[in-house]
């Protein structure tokens, strides 16, 4: 027998109107008002005020009936967590032209999180997920705060004015995992000949790619972006997109070296005639390649990858003495805290190899 009126216990601040299915109750120990539906407690996440009584019996006279079409078979489950996920990843493949694989790392981190994708998304949902997630995952405390990272992306666009399906606030905040950070060391000069020599006879387009990025600095993913059209030559620089400003565009400097290994793989890179400086569409493939190299050279270090040619050429800016903002610029760094954070670790590395050596 339906039950049209909750009738609020002490302490209260409200009641549920008499047209509605259900009846609604605070859960003790949370303070938010909940309705109890078909055997199920559904948040409203509102609280238990004058106020939250009003906006929640406002917010279950809507849902309700979605619910209750939803149940008729008229209509599917709009607002569910996993419904709105899809919207979501067709807006970032269609606006923001997201990558195969930044798309794949949206899908890991949500089907870890959201177990119970047809729930409903409100603000208790959400957080409650996130909690469990955190608590029962078996995942490094590095990938847990991967994972958050795309949820935290998911849960900015849902609470955008634009959509607004949840209150803006920052639901993965507290969850974030404090991990020891392990410096991974760049590539040593020797290194670095070596690897090149393997590719000369092996693989031609990485030896080219190596010797792009030991002189140029370049991030791995920017360099396999870079378009024939972009490169000016006769100014030497590139066209690079700015990394965190979409729409936006800044140059990669070309020294007289870098230039002429720019004009290698220009002659290279025609043979194909697909317009891009190198065919690699993401950087998944040449680090593979790397592995296997450096697993076959002896020189593996876990979690190195290409990105250590852009240490390698940070460290050989400081150590010849260029000036710390001017190295900010060279490479691109949004502020100078984080080429001084860089600083800071060769610094740290330099001493501790004088200690050993030393002592």
């Amino acid at each position: 027998m339906k039950k049209s009126i909750s009738q609020p216990k002490e302490g209260h601040a409200g009641v549920m109107r008499n047209d509605l299915p259900g009846f609604m109750r605070v859960v003790k120990g949370s303070g938010r008002i909940y309705v109890r539906y078909k055997g199920k407690d559904i948040s409203t996440g509102f609280k238990n005020t004058a106020i939250g009584w009003k906006i929640a019996n406002d917010w279950w006279a809507k849902r309700s009936k979605e619910l209750q079409a939803i149940e008729a078979g008229e209509k599917e489950l709009e607002d569910s967590i996993g419904n709105i996920f899809k919207k979501f990843l067709e807006y970032k493949q269609k606006i923001d032209k997201i990558t195969k694989k930044t798309e794949t790392y949206y899908i890991t981190a949500y089907k870890a999180v959201f177990i119970s994708p047809q729930e409903l998304l409100t603000e208790n949902n959400a957080k409650a997920q996130i909690k469990r997630f955190v608590e029962t995952t078996t995942v490094s405390a590095a990938s847990v705060n991967i994972y958050l990272r795309a949820i935290k992306t998911f849960l900015l666009w849902c609470s955008d004015e634009d959509r607004e399906y949840i209150p803006h606030k920052k639901y993965t905040e507290k969850f974030k995992q404090k991990s020891v950070e392990t410096i991974k060391p760049p590539y040593t000069e020797d290194e670095y000949n070596v690897l090149l020599d393997y590719f000369s006879n092996s693989n031609y387009a990485m030896h080219l790619l190596l010797q792009f990025l030991w002189h140029t600095g370049s991030r791995c993913g920017e360099t396999l972006n870079i378009k024939i059209s972009d490169i000016k030559l006769e100014k030497n620089y590139i066209i690079v997109p700015n990394k965190l400003q979409k729409g936006e565009q800044e140059v990669l400097l070309l020294s007289d070296i870098a230039k002429e290994i720019v004009i290698k793989i220009l002659a290279f890179a025609k043979n194909r005639n697909d317009g891009k400086l190198f065919s690699w569409k993401e950087t998944r493939l040449p680090n593979r390649i790397m592995e296997r190299a450096e697993k076959n050279l002896g020189l593996k270090i876990e979690g190195r990858g290409l990105h250590g040619f852009r240490r390698a050429f940070t460290d050989r800016l400081i150590e010849n003495g260029v000036m710390l903002e001017d190295t900010k610029d060279i490479l691109r760094h949004k502020n100078i805290e984080t080429t001084d954070e860089h600083y800071r670790k060769t610094k740290i590395q330099k001493l501790l190899k004088e200690l050993n050596e030393k002592l």
